[in-house]
């Protein structure tokens, strides 16, 4: 599949194809590559730290989450 940037107001646009599946309002960070490609990366929601205290607070409770499951 090939797509076409294009002028749109004072920016340009690619469109993204529906077959890619990309629902709407998530946020990506536009790189240019060493090989001038552009790749866009997809912005993650929660901070590195954030997710350092999802994994502590996870390691911290897992067994109590064990034993509520099958309640």
């Amino acid at each position: 599949m090939i797509v076409k940037s294009r002028k749109v107001g004072n920016a340009i646009v690619v469109t993204i194809p529906n077959e890619l599946a990309i629902p709407e309002n998530v946020e990506f960070e536009p790189v240019i590559d060493a090989e001038g490609n552009l790749v866009f990366k997809r912005v993650n929601e929660l901070s590195s730290e954030e997710q350092v205290d999802i994994v502590k607070f996870m390691h911290q409770y897992r067994p109590l989450m064990e034993k509520l499951k099958d309640k």
